[in-house]
C-alpha cells in the first residue's frame, strides 16, 4: 500500500516488522555511541588509564584524518555508527524514498535506489560480519586478557552486539528498501 508525501510523490512504507527491526538495531547500537561519546567528553570507566587512542592510531599509521579526529574527541567508529543509524531511518522513512523539502534542486523527486542501497548492503556485510565474528568470539570464550588491550570486557560487548544489530538491521532494512520499491513492470498487451 502506498501512501502519499507532503510533496505528492508516493511512498511505499516498510511492514510493521521491519520497522520494529529498524529500532531494534538503532537501540542494540546507541549504548556504544553512547560509551564513545562518554570517552570523548573525559570519562575513563571501561577505558584503560594509559590508553590514548589518537596516540595509538598514530603509532600504527592510521590516516592523519583519524588521528585528527580522535584527538578532537570524534570516535570514527562513533561516527560510523550514527550514520549507521540514519541509514536505517532512510531504508524506512519517506524522505529515504522522496527528497523532502530542504533538499535544495531535488525536492520532491525520487531518490535513486542506489543511493541508500549501496551502503546498505555494504554495511550490512561488512558490520554485519564484524559484529558476529566478535559476538562468536565472546560467546566461545576465545576473547581472552590479551586482545582486550586493557579495555574491561563489557566494552567488547557493547561494541560487538552494537556492530551486529545495527548490521542485521541494515541487512533486513536494505532487503525490505529493494523490493518495495522496485521498478513495476507494465503489462503489454498484444496489438
Amino acid at each position: 500500500m502506498s501512501q502519499r508525501t507532503d510533496l505528492g510523490q508516493s511512498y511505499i512504507p516498510p511492514s510493521t516488522a521491519v520497522a520494529w527491526v529498524a529500532t531494534a538495531g538503532a537501540v542494540g547500537a546507541l549504548p556504544y555511541v553512547a560509551m564513545k561519546a562518554y570517552w570523548a567528553w573525559g570519562g575513563t570507566m571501561g577505558k584503560p588509564e594509559h590508553l590514548n587512542i589518537a596516540d595509538e592510531f598514530e603509532k600504527n599509521g592510521a590516516p592523519e584524518l583519524l588521528v585528527w579526529l580522535e584527538r578532537h574527541g570524534i570516535d570514527f567508529t562513533a561516527v560510523g555508527m550514527a550514520l549507521g543509524i540514519t541509514l536505517l531511518a532512510g531504508l524506512t522513512r519517506p524522505w529515504g524514498q522522496v527528497f523532502p523539502r530542504w533538499v535544495l534542486f531535488l525536492r520532491g523527486r525520487r531518490v535513486p535506489r542506489w543511493l541508500p542501497l549501496t551502503p546498505g548492503w555494504a554495511s550490512a556485510a561488512a558490520v554485519g560480519s564484524y559484529g558476529a565474528v566478535g559476538l562468536s568470539q565472546i560467546l566461545t570464550g576465545n576473547l581472552g586478557t590479551k586482545h582486550l588491550a586493557g579495555m574491561s570486557p563489557p566494552v567488547f560487548v557493547m561494541g560487538f552486539v552494537g556492530f551486529f544489530s545495527i548490521g542485521v538491521s541494515l541487512g533486513v532494512c536494505s532487503l525490505s528498501y529493494q523490493r518495495r520499491t522496485r521498478p513495476q513492470r507494465t503489462a503489454i498487451s498484444p496489438a
